[in-house]
């Protein structure tokens, strides 16, 4: 059995998100599969090349936001860590 060594627990989910770029462009569509304080695992919705550093929208309405970069990726899915919280938009 594989031990897990994260600095926090993962907590499943399946919850619509959105990835903005650093310009608050759309970039694309995508479901959060798991999150931690650190981090999370966001499945597209069909392959894309995503920028290093992005915007996650963690809620349907964009309220709650995550600065994020890229720790890995596998086609679709995307594991990526929190850098820091980004502005609520206006």
């Amino acid at each position: 059995m594989q031990s897990d060594h994260r600095k926090s627990k993962r907590h499943a989910l399946h919850h619509d998100g959105m990835i903005y770029g650093m310009d608050g462009a759309r970039i694309a569509p995508c479901v959060l599969r798991n999150v931690s304080a650190g981090g999370a695992q966001v499945e597209l919705k069909r392959e894309t090349e995503l920028p290093k550093t992005f915007i996650l929208a963690l809620a349907g309405k964009g309220d709650v936001r995550r600065r994020c970069e890229i720790v890995w990726q596998f086609s679709t899915v995307v594991g990526v860590r929190f850098t820091e919280a980004a502005a609520t938009p206006s």
